[in-house]
């Protein structure tokens, strides 16, 4: 996929111009994968991307939904009392309250509830009324595949809030201006007739001929040749493991068994493949990543034998390639989103290193979407769930490469009505270039009202209300009345207000602070970020006050913070204890992470170096009592901790002279 086509287009300029929700979906094989990496590199927005579960998530190179918004498994119930954010450090809330557009990957997994909570906290967090927050949603997948997973007891209490378990039934989606743009080129498949059956399988309409045309790949005897692997698709994952057991077992030779490296946060239900993976010469293996380098020699989903296995190297033969494939240990990290400035970045909360293989005579269908195979046994005789046979179909690229363990039948491919109507519904207003200048010309308008929204300088003004006692009469009182009738021809006369008023709130400020400041350094921080929030307004509004208003040029702005500003109010703050001592073990830190290939706070947070610069541990024992350290790293850093402490103790007893190494 070389550019693209209309309708990727089409998403990319609606995700570029406008903050309307995305609905960005298509048939399995049509590219929703690529366009997602792709606009992952490519997107000015300050973005995060989810996905219901583990697998998704490291998939689609993000997190789980649940673990960037901290909610719970269970039902969650609308109208609650309690604001979910309530419990979010500062961290979390600037995390979200920066975020311009959020990414959702197999959004037909998705319950309703999930979405109107992620609304809820989206409008808390931006203290936005607008749905979301304001944050522009883009979200993937085909409502024809995997259903969202509702025991009985949960679609009891739901039901009584939501038609359908789908995200389309959310609340707030009814409350959003949303469009469904349908990516149509195939890309996997390139036989028409096994398209049309595919397609009428998703429709859940299969005629008697395409229902004939299929089963004539059941055959009941079949067995695949170590030189022709096939993989089986199978709606258990009992039985998936059964078959991978048996052939394994049936196998002569040694075992081989190679232990995955786990660092930091990643949590089990996204393990790629087993934490001990058992493998002998001759058995059937999928490769569960890309090749990252320049070669691209394998892809997740391709399948092999293992010809031989030397150390820590495994060499696998593919059928139709002289050459062996050699592979060892490769890594897959745990993302985790966070504010970096005023951007939002990536970080490795923890990693899972292991051989990039599964076996692979059987795996399930629930684990298989979104990958693609040359050559599978199929069975959905079992299936229970909606989509279960069409994402197991979808994954074959030809009819010939598909081999059917048991016939097919007209009531083994579920679907859900409510899918249907839902798709002819929001085929009726499939967007064009027409709508996209429309909701362009309303993303400007949002835009312009952000420009003068000024209820996040309510929120960092408390404590220093005093200091602004003007502020609701003068600046937020008005700023309401304005929004209410926005009009660009009169954003210049309007910035030339605020300006004044904010270029003297930001001078009571400076002569104030100091003093207020004094004797707390939580307090400094607040203060830090008030002042940090006022002059990057002050910019703002000094542009357009003196040029018209702009989406475009309100979004270039404000990619770029502002760098140097007067933070003399801080100077009044003392030193931490030992700062010296701090910063050395800071600069040690920074070392070992490097030579240990992890993240900085995944060897120790901040938090604990500070506790250890003011406590001065100067025993393995006592070093193991703070907080964060634990008897583990205690054992692992004590020796070198304790050695900077012991001469930094020295150099103050004995300034102007060194210490002889105490070890």
């Amino acid at each position: 996929m070389t550019e693209l086509n209309p309708a990727m287009q089409l998403a990319a300029d609606y995700l570029e111009l406008t903050n309307t929700v995305i609905f960005l979906t298509g048939k399995a094989g049509t590219g929703k994968t690529t366009f997602l990496q792709n606009l992952k590199h490519t997107s000015k927005k300050k973005l995060a991307v989810a996905a219901p579960t583990g697998v998704a998530a490291i998939n689609a190179g993000g997190m789980t939904i649940h673990s960037l918004f901290q909610l719970p498994f269970g039902p969650l119930i609308p109208g609650g009392n309690e604001r979910p954010d309530i419990h979010y450090n500062q961290e979390k809330k600037e995390l979200l309250g920066n975020l311009e557009l959020l990414i959702i990957d197999e959004i037909s997994m998705v319950r309703p509830d999930i979405l109107d909570q992620i609304d809820l906290i989206l409008r808390n967090v931006k203290e936005s009324p607008h749905p979301f927050g304001g944050v522009q949603l883009l979200l993937i997948g085909d409502l024809s595949q995997l259903s969202p997973i509702i025991r009985d007891e949960e679609w009891i209490l739901l039901s009584r809030y939501y038609a359908t378990p789908y995200f389309f039934s959310a609340l707030a989606m009814q409350k959003a201006s949303y469009v469904r743009i349908e990516l149509n080129h195939i890309y996997r498949q390139k036989e028409q007739a096994f398209v049309d059956i595919l397609n009428e399988v998703r429709n859940q309409q299969i005629s008697k001929e395409s229902l004939t045309l299929l089963n004539a790949r059941y055959m009941p005897d079949f067995r695949s040749g170590a030189d022709d692997p096939y993989i089986t698709l199978t709606t258990h994952n009992s039985i998936a493991q059964q078959v991978n057991t048996e052939f394994l077992e049936a196998l002569q030779g040694q075992e081989f068994e190679f232990a995955a490296t786990i660092r930091g946060d990643f949590p089990k239900d996204a393990y790629p493949t087993e934490t001990r993976l058992k493998l002998k010469i001759g058995a059937q293996v999928m490769f569960v990543k890309n090749d990252g380098s320049a070669e691209k020699l394998y892809y997740n989903g391709k399948i092999g034998t293992v010809s031989r296995i030397e150390g820590n190297t495994v060499f696998v033969q593919c059928s139709r390639e002289d050459k062996e494939l050699a592979v060892e240990t490769a890594e897959w990290t745990n993302v985790k989103y966070q504010l970096n400035g005023e951007a939002i970045s990536e970080s490795d909360a923890g990693s899972f290193a292991q051989i990039p293989l599964k076996l692979a005579w059987a795996i399930t269908i629930h684990k298989s979407q979104g990958l693609t195979f040359d050559k599978a046994i199929i069975d959905v005789s079992e299936a229970f769930a909606s989509g279960q046979a069409y994402v197991a179909l979808s994954r074959c690229r030809t009819l010939s490469g598909m081999v059917l363990r048991n016939p097919i039948s007209a009531h083994n491919i579920i679907g859900d009505p409510a899918v249907i109507r839902f798709n002819e519904q929001a085929a009726l207003i499939t967007p064009d270039e027409h709508t996209l200048q429309r909701d362009q010309l309303l993303y400007e308008k949002y835009l312009l009202g952000e420009l003068f929204n000024f209820h996040a300088l309510q929120t960092r003004l408390r404590g220093f209300e005093m200091l602004l006692p003007d502020l609701e009469k003068d600046i937020i009182s008005i700023a309401g009345k304005f929004t209410k009738q926005l009009k660009t021809e009169r954003s210049q006369q309007a910035a030339i207000y605020f300006l004044e008023k904010l270029t003297a709130a930001i001078e009571s400020l400076h002569q104030q602070l100091p003093g207020l400041i004094k004797q707390s350094k939580e307090l400094a921080k607040k203060a830090d970020q008030l002042v940090v929030w006022l002059m990057n307004r002050i910019r703002l509004l000094e542009y357009f006050a003196q040029a018209p208003f702009t989406a475009t040029t309100y979004l270039e702005l404000t990619k770029d913070k502002i760098k140097t500003y007067d933070r003399s109010y801080l100077k009044v703050l003392n030193a931490p204890p030992n700062e010296k001592l701090y910063q050395q073990i800071l600069d040690w830190r920074e070392k070992t992470a490097i030579k240990e290939n992890i993240m900085p706070n995944m060897v120790l947070s901040e938090k604990t170096l500070m506790t250890i610069a003011e406590k001065l541990p100067d025993t393995l024992k006592t070093l193991g009592t703070i907080k964060g350290i634990g008897v583990h790293k205690a054992t692992q850093y004590g020796p070198e901790l304790i050695g900077l402490i012991r001469t930094y103790q020295h150099e103050l007893q004995n300034p102007g002279t060194e210490q002889v190494s105490l070890f």
